[in-house]
Parts: C-alpha cells; sequence; structure tokens
C-alpha cells in the first residue's frame, strides 16, 4: 500500500474514531410533577400536573413530551398517564403516574 493511501485510511479510522467517542447514548430524563400515585375523586375534573424532561446534551427538552392520558374522571378504576420524549439522538425515556378515580365523601 502506498503512503497517501495509508494516511488516508488513518485519518478515516480516527475521524470515525471521534465520531463514535462523542455519540450521545444517555436517555433524557422525566421528571413527573406533583402527587404520584394521586387518588381523584369521582365526578370532578382530572387536571395531569404534566413532566418536565431534561437531557444533557439537548437540554430542556419539556416541550417535546408526549403525553398518554386516559384518565375517566366519571368512572371508578386505576389509570395511567405516561410520558414519553426522545433527544435528537433518538434516545427515549418513558414515565408514568397512576391515578385512582375513588369515591369521595
Amino acid at each position: 500500500m502506498k503512503s497517501k493511501e495509508l494516511l488516508g485510511i488513518s485519518i478515516l479510522l480516527f475521524v470515525s474514531l471521534l465520531i463514535s467517542c462523542n455519540k450521545d447514548t444517555n436517555s433524557p430524563v422525566i421528571t413527573v410533577l406533583g402527587v404520584n400515585p394521586i387518588s381523584h375523586c369521582i365526578g370532578s375534573e382530572y387536571v395531569d400536573q404534566g413532566a418536565t424532561a431534561q437531557d444533557e446534551e439537548d437540554g430542556d427538552i419539556t416541550d417535546k413530551i408526549n403525553t398518554t392520558n386516559n384518565v375517566d374522571a366519571d368512572q371508578i378504576g386505576t389509570y395511567t398517564v405516561v410520558y414519553t420524549v426522545e433527544d435528537k439522538a433518538g434516545n427515549s425515556a418513558t414515565a408514568t403516574r397512576t391515578v385512582e378515580v375513588i369515591y369521595c365523601k
């Protein structure tokens, strides 16, 4: 192999190594706000307190949270609110809140 070819290959390997070393593999962290789990009185409106999300590389990504909220405040039962978020590198995180709809006197 010629020295120019070896130099080119060496540079490519070095750049590949740098890219792989700097790859973001850390998942974001979701913090559920308020009480968890929570008991909620049947018949009253349920307003979820939400969550925040932080990522080491992207910072505050709270606005990227997707929330699935199937709480039926008119039906006694246990429900789960699910928060999911993904950072720019594709790392994801999930957190949940348990909501128990109960009869209150």
